[in-house]
């Protein structure tokens, strides 16, 4: 099963849960027994989730957060209830399709209380549904999870790898075409790497303008060599694309990267405005790696450190000689290697 497979699983599996809860909820408070009914509110979780992620897609991206939660919860419903409707009416015992009394049976399913009570909180429950998952994706999984379980309240130690990527050029290339339009191109262009990112199974820690840093739990990030395709694969699907990119903005981006791992410390951070840091030795040293990169004019750079722990690395990739980068604070040098790729996964 791929990444990408997977990840949609979980996201159907996030709607059927999230709608259980807060249907179970409802019943609960209502001091309604708790039947097969529950079946059925996760059977519109996942319905719910079904037309979230096929049929909408990417469909209310260019609107704002806001207006994004009103269409889906719109949509969703509107279909819902046609549905709920259909199986209304479906059911009934004096309700005959083309029948010559189709429409007094029709208006007679919609004169039901019983049918307005499902239809609301159908309505509520979904919309909290929706609510709970656009703020899991707003926030990314790992802050979302870590925020309700109070993980980072207090500094975790933990091993992880970091990816940095920097665009290539960018001071000029935001000169050129502008603030507005300089900006459509940084998320056109993060909109391309989604699919080696699932792939990859990597947590995008946050954007810094045309900078990116991801990040992977170590035994992740070395599994399959992720941390080592991401880049390159990243950089596929931008030729991929290359002749839109070229025709709406006239450039093609490239970037360069550095890959390093180790012991970070992660903890949220701020009182007003949270957001979850990573700090440490590895991220001082990655943003020199990149440094280095940028004054080498190399693609990538990985420390011999990490991929020392990447044994089945030589199999798909072919290291250059190996740099000595001094870094600042350290009593010891970080060493490093260019990285080419001569098979894909």
């Amino acid at each position: 099963m791929t990444a990408i497979t997977r990840y949609k699983l979980r996201k159907l599996a996030k709607y059927t849960l999230v709608t259980t809860a807060v249907a179970m909820a409802f019943v609960l408070f209502s001091g309604e027994p708790l039947d097969l009914q529950l079946g059925a509110w996760a059977l519109l979780g996942l319905w719910t989730g079904i037309l979230e992620e096929y049929m909408f897609g990417r469909r209310f991206r260019a609107l704002a957060i806001p207006l994004q939660f009103i269409g889906k919860v719109l949509l969703v419903n509107l279909l819902t209830i046609a549905l709920i409707a259909v199986a209304f009416g479906w059911g009934s015992e004096r309700f005959v399709w083309f029948a010559d009394d189709r429409p007094a049976r029709v208006q007679e399913i919609f004169l039901m209380a019983q049918l307005y009570t499902l239809m609301l909180r159908v309505v509520v429950v979904t919309s909290i549904a929706i609510l709970v998952v656009q703020m899991e994706e707003f926030m990314g999984r790992r802050m979302f999870i870590g925020f309700l379980l109070g993980r980072y309240e207090r500094p975790v130690a933990e091993e992880r790898v970091v990816l940095t990527m920097d665009l290539v050029g960018s001071t000029g290339l935001a000169e050129r075409m502008g603030d507005m339009r300089y900006f459509r191109f940084l998320n056109y262009t993060y909109s391309l790497m989604t699919d080696a990112i699932l792939r990859n199974e990597a947590d995008i820690h946050k954007y810094v303008g045309d900078e990116v840093i991801f990040t992977w739990p170590m035994p992740i990030g070395v599994r399959y060599e992720n941390c080592l395709d991401l880049y390159f694969d990243i950089q596929e699907r931008i030729e991929l694309h290359k002749e839109e990119m070229k025709s709406e903005f006239g450039v093609v981006p490239h970037f360069r990267a550095a890959v390093h791992g180790g012991r970070v410390i992660s903890a949220q951070i701020g009182h007003t405005k949270r957001a979850l840091e990573l700090s440490g030795d590895v991220m001082n040293s990655v943003a020199r790696i990149l440094g280095l990169a940028k004054d080498m004019k190399a693609d990538i750079l990985i420390s011999a450190e990490l991929l020392a722990r990447i044994p089945e690395a030589d199999q798909r990739f072919r290291p250059g000689p190996e740099e000595i980068l001094p870094v600042k604070g350290r009593k010891r040098e970080v060493r490093v290697h260019t990285l080419a790729r001569i098979q894909k996964a």
